[in-house]
């Protein structure tokens, strides 16, 4: 358990999710977390959990060590204005802001501080995300591992470069919505095929979440595992074979380049 005050800005999705996280896995001791939201709703079901209500953002900053700005883009310059006066160099400051590079909040603070940029995806909500960390060169190796430690509440974590950011965000950030599309298609294939829907949905799910974690947890390559599943001239080998007619691997790869191409837009 971490010895650590935090603050956490913002208890929408992702922050909402942190902390749930945290205190689920016993991270810190829900007395040690401050939390502030300018949406009163979402704030009180936060403080249902035992967490700690701040009155505003700067007495929130005063009373933690560790800071998760989990607000929205468009409402990054707000809380930073709010923080920066507040802000000192023995604060650890995370970053969960979509796009938000640190070299930004950096100016916008107009000081030096350890920084992490961390990319997470919405399965953090059930604790199965992934989450990429980009630290900024103050940042030291205790730090990483309390950002780590926070993190893993929800799923697991790797660090990367901040440059690699953007094609996180395609590839992480938007995946989950690929594999709700494939879900769907496959779900929607056994419909047609003559299940009802209920049972069709229930397939569709179990099937994508029994891959993926053979996926995860078989020394196997994906190719390996695939082709365990196939036997020639079998059904698998024919339905294999309408998802390469419909270029289905290049349409994904599609999918990421492009998503990662628009991040970088909004980035600029």
């Amino acid at each position: 358990m971490l010895n650590k005050k935090i603050g956490v800005i913002g208890t929408g999705k992702m922050g909402g999710a942190l902390i749930k996280g945290i205190l689920m896995k016993r991270v810190i001791l829900a007395e040690n977390i401050w939390v502030y939201d300018k949406n009163p709703e979402r704030l009180a079901l936060i403080l249902k959990l035992g967490v700690k209500r701040a009155s505003n953002i700067k007495n929130l900053v005063k009373e933690s060590e560790v800071i998760i700005i989990a607000v929205k883009p468009q409402d990054i310059d707000t809380a930073v204005e709010e923080i920066k006066s507040e802000i000192k160099s023995s604060h650890l400051l995370i970053s969960i802001a979509a796009g938000i590079t640190t070299s930004y909040l950096i100016k916008k603070l107009g000081k030096q501080v350890p920084l992490v940029r961390v990319m997470p995806n919405i399965t953090v909500t059930v604790g199965e995300g992934i989450s990429c960390i980009s630290p900024t060169k103050r940042v030291n190796s205790q730090y990483i591992k309390i950002t780590k430690e926070i993190l893993k509440a929800v799923g697991e974590v790797v660090e990367v470069p901040e440059e690699m950011q953007d094609a996180v965000t395609g590839l992480s950030g938007s995946g989950p919505a690929y594999v709700y599309t494939f879900i769907k298609g496959i779900a929607l294939g056994g419909i047609k095929a003559g299940l009802n829907e209920e049972l069709a949905y229930k397939l569709a799910i179990q099937t994508t979440l029994g891959a993926a974690k053979m996926a995860k947890e078989t020394p196997s390559s994906l190719d390996e595992l695939r082709r365990a599943v196939v036997s020639p001239g079998g059904t698998t080998a024919q339905g294999l074979k309408a998802l390469e007619e419909g270029k289905i691997e290049d349409h994904l790869i599609e999918a990421v380049i492009r998503a990662t191409q628009r991040s970088r837009e909004l980035r600029k």
